[in-house]
């Protein structure tokens, strides 16, 4: 895989450079399957029989695996090379192209309302891009000074209240003239009927290849409650959100006001 051999290049590179400190860009979705998770640590949320998603996960997984392992692996100078692992959230503000842009662009391909999916109840986590990219900053520097918080892996959630994904998206829905449905969607219907149209375009694979635009891991993944704690990483390596959710949400309706679909 690409991410594999590309994470094998970087450590062999940062080991051939004297590079002391190397920080892996992980994902939630590698303990993320079929269940959900509510509250989940780093030392109580295990990596799922199944993954959620196919494909992605498992190569995040194997990645972080690798940079994990890297830690404590001498330099040419003779430097040891200190490793760990960010878990990140699904990330909302500037530059985002996929999150609440996709919202947007579903609202407008449904004359401007978001048809809304599920009972409204499960609970999503989401992290304002600004705190995760903290969080790197803040590993980066208590790496530099205490190696031994390295060889370790962290959720990095911050203070964005937990939310429906659907009411999360509201305000930034209006603030391009868009709005959510009334009236939802039973999940088990949307669910379903993506699952067997799924199982029929993969027989249908060896003849033609057709996709669709909305995967049913994709609505299962919305609709259960699915939340971390950030607790270790605030207390091994002083994870401090910079921005606080109202900061966050300002900031980020400031880009998505004009940000083009």
């Amino acid at each position: 895989m690409c991410e594999l051999s590309g994470t094998l290049n970087v450590i062999r590179a940062c080991l051939r450079q004297n590079v002391t400190r190397l920080l892996y860009c992980s994902s939630v979705d590698v303990v993320i399957g079929f269940e959900p998770i509510r509250g989940g640590g780093e030392d109580d949320t295990p990596v799922p029989p199944k993954f959620l998603f196919p494909g992605y996960p498992e190569s995040k997984l194997q990645g972080e695996r690798l940079v994990l392992s890297a830690h404590g692996q001498p330099c040419d100078n003779g430097e040891k090379l200190h490793t760990l692992s960010l878990r990140a959230n699904v990330m909302y503000g500037e530059l985002d192209p996929y999150y609440v842009t996709t919202g947007f662009r579903n609202a407008a391909s449904m004359g401007g309302k978001l048809i809304q999916v599920g009972n409204g109840e499960a609970l999503f986590q989401q992290c304002y891009v600004g705190n995760s990219a903290a969080a790197f900053v803040q590993a980066d520097a208590a790496l530099a000074e205490k190696p031994n918080v390295g060889g370790q892996a962290f959720f990095i959630p911050d203070d964005t209240p937990l939310q429906n994904s659907f009411k999360f998206l509201e305000p930034f829905l209006e603030s391009r003239g868009f709005s959510l449905s009334q009236t939802y969607i039973p999940y088990s219907l949307v669910y379903w009927s993506l699952y067997v149209t799924e199982m029929v375009l993969k027989a249908l694979s060896p003849l033609v290849k057709l996709h669709l635009k909305t995967a049913s891991c994709s609505i299962q993944y919305i609709n259960m409650d699915l939340y971390f704690r950030s607790e270790k990483a605030r207390s091994v390596f002083g994870f401090t959100p910079v921005y606080s959710p109202a900061e966050a949400k300002e900031r980020s309706l400031a880009y998505y006001k004009s940000v083009k679909l």
